[in-house]
């Protein structure tokens, strides 16, 4: 991966494609964690592939381009929920949205996926941003907080709080055995 990252910010366009293939789901699945509606998820995942791509000589270290494209990432989805709400067109976050969205989504629909998301529907935005990149992307906390712009200390709590709050729901559920 780092050698087409390399091979992209040396200007391959094609090189550049196929990271963003390999990353898109997961550019998908983090923006829809802020936007129900399709069109708005569409839309900051593709003005963050243009910028990233328009962007990418300046990215320091290609060991950390995925984090780099998120953070692109959440800067265009916090941008276009500003400019909705002032705008007074955004859609609220409902299980009527989400529901559409799964049956709209053409990536790959695994139920694991339906739970996680119906467990931290009701979370807050950082709580449910920082789950998803802590458990779907696997980042550390010290790469959360610095997309975040946030400490690391602040993160961590962030997540141990939410943790508890996962597996409260899980209990109610009946899931939890531990």
């Amino acid at each position: 991966m780092e050698e087409l990252i390399n091979e992209a910010k040396n200007g391959d366009e094609e090189a550049f494609t196929k990271v963003i293939i390999t990353l898109e789901k997961d550019l998908y699945r983090i923006a829809r964690m802020r936007f129900s509606s399709e069109d708005d998820i569409c839309e900051v995942v593709q003005q963050t592939i243009i910028s990233s791509f328009y962007n990418i000589k300046k990215l320091k270290n290609v060991a950390y381009f995925k984090t780099w494209i998120i953070k692109i990432l959440l800067n265009k989805c916090n941008k276009f929920y500003t400019s909705k709400i002032k705008n007074g067109a955004l859609v609220e976050y409902n299980d009527d949205n989400l529901k559409n969205i799964y049956e709209k989504n053409e990536f790959d629909t695994i139920n694991s996926e339906l739970d996680f998301d119906a467990l931290i529907k009701n979370f807050n935005y950082k709580e449910r941003i920082t789950l998803i990149l802590y458990y779907v992307e696997n980042l550390t906390t010290k790469e959360i907080g610095e997309i975040l712009k946030e400490p690391d200390s602040t993160v961590r709590n962030r997540l141990a709080r939410s943790k508890i709050k996962l597996k409260n729901q899980l209990e109610k559920r009946g899931e939890c055995y531990g």
